[in-house]
């Protein structure tokens, strides 16, 4: 009992079709791995905003604080939980800090992103240009079978040409 060996069954430009569609669905579930990652929640533009906030409501109190009597202006301070204009300016270089620590993990963050959504683009370019080389490829594979059974002898005669679902077992 002897079997065909596979290059007999399976030609080359079978077997690189069919690569190419094994490295297609491989960068399809890459791909879907990368959009299902660009879809997750940032933390850090939460942050930025907050911290925007604040910093713009300390600098306003800071501004504010000039067109106040010199007599009340503990008065506003204490409102806001200051001691004094010391610490109000500390409190805004502090929440400056905190701000551009914000900024710079977002940007991060952005670049991040921006560099995954680039791997993305690329594997939907690369699957959709596999799909249609393999399409191509199967249809000259079809188009090649469909010529020879209609170029074939159609006076009964059988034909020789090996199937490649069909194996052939030698006695």
């Amino acid at each position: 009992m002897c079997v065909q060996p596979i290059s007999d069954v399976m030609k080359i430009s079978h077997i690189a079709t069919v690569a190419l569609l094994a490295a297609s669905a491989i960068s399809s579930l890459v791909a879907i791995g990368l959009v299902a990652r660009q879809y997750t929640v940032q933390r850090s533009a939460v942050l930025v905003v907050a911290n925007t906030a604040l910093l713009e409501r300390l600098q306003g109190l800071t501004d504010a604080i000039d067109y106040v009597p010199m007599s009340e202006r503990h008065v506003l301070l204490s409102e806001y939980g200051f001691l004094n204009e010391k610490a109000l300016q500390n409190a805004l270089a502090a929440q400056r800090r905190d701000l551009e620590s914000a900024q710079q993990a977002r940007a991060e963050e952005l670049s991040t992103n921006d560099k995954r959504l680039a791997t993305l683009l690329a594997t939907c370019g690369f699957d959709a240009i596999v799909a249609v080389m393999s399409g191509i490829a199967f249809y000259d594979i079809a188009a090649r079978r469909r010529r020879r059974l209609s170029d074939a002898p159609t006076n009964g005669a059988q034909d020789d040409t090996p199937r490649l679902n069909q194996m052939q077992i030698d006695p």
